[in-house]
């Protein structure tokens, strides 16, 4: 009788690789640029499938590489900044250096700066883990912008603007700055009116419940009018800054793609990980049917500030737990990681195509 074991070992040795392949990232959308030819060769090589992009020449780039370009990016507007509580305010001013003396040399500067975001424990509006953390911009306030008069002006701009042949555009910041709610005269008569009409007190459930349908109102809206305007246009949304009493309400946005976060640029455990990551996957369709849930990783490679770095080991590991859980899509910033040496083996090995491999002779694995 023939040695069955060359046999069974190949045998197990595709299913291992059928199995490798169903984890495979399949579609990636990049906030990166496609700045010029060898970095959009080199973004498509890496698994990018739908990128940002700033003018006619980007967008004929992605597209030369079989990359779908999407012009970026809407943030939001309003008639003002958005008013926090004072000790918020306070937060701001002080990890922002505006107390420093405005004669100190830049990085001299940033080096006060990036401390007191250390100490502070400051996020970068995602995963807040202090009781008080803030943006480092003012927002606008967006809930104040009556019939969206503002919202539809910038937006009108920007879709006029839109080189032809993108598909669509990337939404981002759409949030408050303090991660809970305006305070402004406006938003809090709102406010009381929305408690008032549904006989509601006003306890922390039922204020988040109020401005979780104003973020959820807006951004629906602004859908709306990028589809009035343009109905072939597909809307990407990076679900930005973190709404700390509901971090994942992406599901509720009618967008296209919505990217919510499932691994932040500071370190997450496995868990958090893979329990945020299926609810992306898992509830996308909670609200829109249509919609697609991709899960949003963060990645800085460039040490020396308070944004936490991650080498290409840590991207790598949580890659696997993504794709354990469920990601086959995914979004990625700093999109220019996916490019940079180290990085862009990790996300070709995970996201770009596969490639080639010779014909098995039945005795074993092969090498590719």
């Amino acid at each position: 009788m023939p040695n069955a074991k060359p046999v069974l070992f190949a045998l197990l040795f595709a299913a291992a690789l059928t199995a490798a392949a169903e984890r495979r990232i399949t579609r990636v959308f990049c906030w990166g640029f496609p700045a010029d030819d060898a970095a959009a060769a080199r973004y498509a090589a890496a698994g990018a499938t739908d990128i940002q992009v700033r003018d006619a020449r980007e967008a004929a780039l992605a597209k030369k590489y079989g990359m779908t370009p999407y012009f970026s990016c809407f943030t939001p507007a309003g008639p003002h900044r958005q008013q926090m509580a004072p000790e918020e305010e306070a937060h701001s001013r002080y990890i922002n250096g505006l107390d420093l003396d405005p004669k100190l040399p830049k990085r001299e500067r940033m080096k006060i700066v990036h401390a007191r975001r250390i100490e502070k424990q400051h996020r970068y509006g995602g995963d807040s883990v202090a009781e008080i953390d803030t943006l480092r911009c003012d927002l606008p306030c967006f809930v104040s912008d009556d019939g969206l008069a503002l919202t539809k002006k910038k937006l009108d701009d920007l879709v006029s603007r839109a080189p032809e042949g993108v598909a669509g555009i990337y939404l981002d910041y759409i949030g408050y700055t303090n991660h809970r709610g305006c305070y402004c005269p406006e938003c809090l008569g709102k406010l009381r009116r929305f408690l008032a009409e549904r006989g509601l007190a006003d306890t922390p459930e039922n204020r988040a419940a109020f401005y979780r349908e104003k973020l959820v109102g807006y951004c629906n809206a602004v859908i709306d009018h990028v589809k009035l305007r343009r109905p072939d246009f597909k809307v990407v949304i990076h679900i930005y800054p973190e709404f700390r009493p509901d971090p994942l309400y992406g599901n509720r946005v009618k967008a296209d793609f919505c990217g919510q976060t499932v691994a932040w640029y500071f370190k997450w455990d496995d868990e958090k990980i893979d329990r945020c990551t299926r609810f992306v996957v898992g509830h996308a369709h909670d609200f829109h049917p249509d919609a697609v849930g991709i899960p949003f990783l963060g990645v800085n490679r460039k040490p020396g500030g308070s944004l936490a770095v991650k080498t290409p080991e840590t991207v790598a590991h949580e890659l696997d737990l993504i794709t354990a859980a469920g990601g086959r899509v995914l979004m990625v910033c700093d999109g220019s990681a996916m490019i940079a040496p180290g990085y862009f083996e990790v996300f070709r090995r995970y996201c770009g195509k596969e490639q080639p491999r010779a014909a098995s002779c039945g005795s074993g694995p092969q090498r590719w």
